[in-house]
């Protein structure tokens, strides 16, 4: 069983938001990078809510804790650079957290199955689903990867929520791909 994984933080409470992400690498390609970054990159953040452990707008940030579960389960197709999230409200500088490139797209989606639309005509990349359905048989028993559909997505197999789960990180959420949209 796959789920999408999310971070929506507390119901009751405001949560960071990244506002500037470092140029120059393509963090939802699922490629290796050619160069890597040199010295952390500065992520700037905007809003003065809480930190959460993932953060996936134009980058991926995990925390350091949600890596080591990650890893724990097996996942090893991920590599992990250091970064600084600035704060200027705060004038805190977060320096427990990397910059996450997920190598692996996966075109896993069953659209035959999934409810979606997409501007281009051609499902892949930026589609937007209002229901997914995984082919298990295309993601041929990967622990984690980015779907080719919609690259912004995070697929993680239920080994990895589990490991997760057992590490008791918080707000990390697991939605079921049929109740997903993106």
């Amino acid at each position: 069983m796959y789920y999408m994984i999310e971070c929506f933080g507390p119901d009751d409470q405001e949560r960071q938001a990244i506002d500037t992400v470092p140029l120059g690498f393509s963090w939802n390609s699922g490629s290796p990078f050619t160069t890597n970054p040199s010295g952390p990159l500065e992520v700037v953040m905007d809003g003065d809510g809480i930190m959460v452990p993932m953060f996936n707008r134009g980058i991926l940030l995990w925390q350091d804790e949600l890596i080591e579960a990650v890893k724990r389960a097996g996942v090893e197709n991920i590599h992990c650079y250091e970064c600084v999230l600035v704060d200027p409200i705060a004038g805190t500088r977060h320096q427990n957290y990397k910059a996450v490139n997920v190598i692996g797209l996966v075109a896993a989606a069953d659209l035959n199955k999934s409810i979606y639309s997409t501007p281009s005509g051609i499902p892949l990349i930026d589609t937007d689903f209002d229901s997914v359905v995984i082919d298990e048989k295309k993601a041929n028993g990967m622990l984690l990867f980015r779907m080719a559909e919609c690259v912004s997505a995070i697929v993680v197999h239920e080994i990895v929520k589990k490991s997760i789960e057992d590490s008791g990180i918080p707000y990390i959420n697991f939605v079921v791909p049929e109740s997903w949209f993106g």
